[in-house]
């Protein structure tokens, strides 16, 4: 009977890592605490391969917008060991924020629990900031995409490139 219930413990305790369920949550302004309409979310989950030298495969992503409200629903994974998400929103205008990572000084993100009733505050993109190094933030991490699944986030990246290498070649004429 003991060996059932340890059995059963353990298989609740490994089975359920890597299930995330659906949140919603609010994308807002940092400095007005307005919603933001129209804001791009892309979240995609991975699974670890290989042994030793691994590599990640994409498991799901999933791209969706903000409602007029700033309000999103990320739809979850139930796939056991699945790697967490990386959740990157985007609207122009804004630095794109990252569940992992900070713009621009790529500092480790400890502020963020995958939750219902999550708020996200998108600052304006400040003068000053590297519009190549915002591009390279945007995409880093978001590995083997498909990106005819993500289209709003494929031209957001577009968006970003185009701008990237505008002030490329500003830098090159000063």
């Amino acid at each position: 009977m003991k060996v059932r219930l340890y059995a059963l413990i353990i298989f609740l305790l490994f089975g359920t890592i890597g299930c995330y369920a659906t949140i919603t949550g609010t994308v807002v302004d940092s400095e007005t605490e307005e919603p933001i309409e129209g804001a791009v979310v892309l979240a995609q989950w991975t699974v670890t391969k290989g042994l030793g030298l691994t590599y990640h495969k994409v498991y799901k992503i999933i791209e969706v917008e903000t409602d007029k409200n700033g309000k999103v629903t990320i739809s979850g994974t139930f796939k056991p060991l699945v790697d967490p998400p990386i959740i990157v929103i985007y609207k122009k205008a804004y630095v794109a924020w990252r569940n992992d990572f900070i713009f621009p000084g790529w500092e480790k993100r400890t502020d963020f629990k995958y939750e219902e009733g999550l708020t996200v505050k998108l600052e304006l993109f400040k003068e000053g900031y590297s519009r190549e190094q915002h591009h390279y933030f945007m995409g880093s991490g978001i590995s083997g995409a498909d990106f005819q699944k993500t289209p709003k986030y494929s031209t957001a990246r577009g968006e970003t490139s185009r701008e990237a290498q505008q002030e490329i070649e500003e830098k090159k004429t000063k």
